[in-house]
């Protein structure tokens, strides 16, 4: 049943490609349906095949070189041996298939043992589960706030749609590996060696500190898993086993702590944000997974049942105490312990197998339908257009250095994957003032501003290029901004715009 699981793990990985292959164009890398991450994670892994040390590439201001990330780095050594920058993303896509389903597995045998049915169960949910009022939201035309509280929620908790590259759902996967490695520390007897306990130790931390920094979220959750483990423990010594493998966990929070104190980027986005952590969105993702709850009761539970117990609960403290950063991010992983706690009370219940087969189906099918969906309809936005792709080659090979100033699709945040430039408008995390930059860079384009308004826009946008792409309607820009452009380049429907030296030095 495992070996069908893993089957049915890894056609789910390559439906991207079937629904791509009839795609026209070049393809652009984004393998997902969240086209602003992964152009985001590409334009990270130039900054560490470039520098190691990534730097903000989504704002034209100077941003210092700073953080480095594992997956990056090496997607980023990777590049910088000659693979393409789609290549080098797309790499973790089998690393990340093989790491989640070997994680998850461990963890479901764990829980469940030699039922066979039921780890099968356990891990089709936990690797396809989607809310159904995701898709629910969106068939049924429901308002904006609806549609996108319940994106939010049914994609932070589908491991299914963490196999898009990059390398992020690497975290997740360690989780699982970490909690199992804790476990054998603490119940080691006096006849586990000492070089076998040490393997422990650092397998455990490795896990940990993995989590940590590819993903700090998750790393945030062993943490409270851990405290309030030892809690339950009433505190005995033998916890003190873990306070290696805690201290590396947290060693990555240090170093975020760190980012987040200095003049860069990182300090910005590590600010209080306005994001909403409830919502009628909250509640209606979140009702299917009351079908766990029957699994939470239990006498004389060991080690790992108590750690199945607080999971979810750990993960609900790291989002409602977090105000900064994507907190969403909480939610990663937990169809895992759900989906065992569901079939732990289904089997405690009673409740015949094929009615809880088709519940398992009611929570994995339609969320799955809409992810296809999705994929078909946003199958344009996987491509450029020959000339884009061109323009973004020009200007990557182009000797003189400086931003670029695009329209944000598809060509603006693609600009710092594809020429290792900075880019006016890119990912909207990342890019200051976001929402104001994108409708005045379209205004641009189209040929909708004025000519001091546009003339003010370039100069403030420290532009070395203009890149225009090929959407209908964009208009000629060298009428407009007169003789600050200095040189102009067509290919086919795109358009590159040399701006003047002495108007890209301008300060912001």
């Amino acid at each position: 049943m495992e070996a069908a699981i893993f089957v049915a793990l890894v056609l789910w990985t390559l439906v991207p490609l079937f629904i791509l292959l009839g795609g026209r164009g070049v393809f652009n890398g984004v393998y997902g349906i969240d086209v602003a991450d992964l152009m985001q994670y590409m334009g990270f892994i130039r900054e560490a095949g470039e520098h190691v040390l990534i730097a903000n590439p989504f704002n034209v201001a100077p941003d210092p070189h700073l953080f480095l990330q594992p997956t990056f780095a090496l997607s980023g050594f990777a590049w910088s041996l000659g693979a393409s920058i789609q290549a080098s993303l797309l790499l973790w896509v089998p690393i990340t298939l093989v790491a989640l389903f070997l994680g998850f597995t461990a963890y479901v045998r764990r829980q469940l043992g030699r039922d066979t049915l039921a780890c099968a169960m356990a891990l089709l949910i936990a690797f396809f589960y989607v809310t159904p009022a995701m898709p629910l939201a969106s068939w049924l035309h429901a308002s904006q706030y609806l549609q996108f509280g319940t994106k939010v929620v049914g994609l932070e908790m589908f491991p299914g749609g963490y196999l898009s590259g990059g390398g992020s759902a690497i975290g997740v996967a360690m989780m699982p590996l970490f909690l199992l490695s804790i476990e054998r520390l603490l119940t080691a007897d006096s006849r586990m060696d000492r070089t076998t306990r040490r393997w422990y130790v650092a397998g455990a931390g490795a896990a940990g500190m993995l989590a940590m920094w590819i993903h700090p979220w998750q790393g945030l959750t062993l943490l409270v898993i851990v405290a309030a483990l030892v809690a339950w423990g009433r505190f005995d010594r033998r916890y003190l086993r873990l306070a290696v493998p805690f201290a590396l966990t947290a060693a990555p929070l240090a170093y975020y702590f760190a980012l987040s104190h200095t003049h860069s980027s990182w300090m910005v986005i590590s600010r209080p944000n306005n994001y909403s952590h409830f919502g009628l969105w909250l509640f209606l993702g979140m009702i299917p997974l009351a079908a766990a709850l029957p699994g939470f009761p239990g006498r004389n539970l060991d080690l790992q049942q108590r750690i199945v117990r607080i999971w979810p609960i750990a993960a609900l403290i790291v989002y409602l105490t977090m105000n900064r950063t994507w907190f969403y991010h909480a939610f990663d992983g937990l169809s895992l312990p759900l989906a065992i706690l569901a079939v732990i009370g289904w089997r405690r219940l009673r409740i015949p197998r094929v009615v809880g087969a088709g519940a398992a189906l009611a929570v994995t099918i339609p969320g799955m339908v809409w992810f296809v969906q999705q994929l078909v309809q946003t199958q344009p936005s996987h491509f450029f257009r020959p000339g884009e792709a061109q323009a973004l080659a020009f200007i990557d090979a182009f000797p003189r250095s400086g931003p670029v100033l695009a329209p944000l699709q598809p060509l603006g945040q693609a600009v710092p994957g594809f020429t290792g430039r900075q880019t006016f408008v890119g990912h909207y995390y990342w890019t200051p003032d976001y929402y104001r930059r994108v409708p005045l860079a379209e205004a641009l384009f189209d040929g909708k501003l004025s000519r001091s308004a546009a003339i003010s826009l370039v100069r403030s946008s420290r532009a070395a290029f203009l890149a225009s792409d090929c959407q209908p309607r964009r208009a000629n820009l060298t009428p407009l901004l007169g003789k600050l452009i200095t040189h102009v380049w067509h290919f086919g429907c795109a358009t590159v715009y040399e701006v003047a030296p002495s108007s890209a030095s301008a300060a912001t």
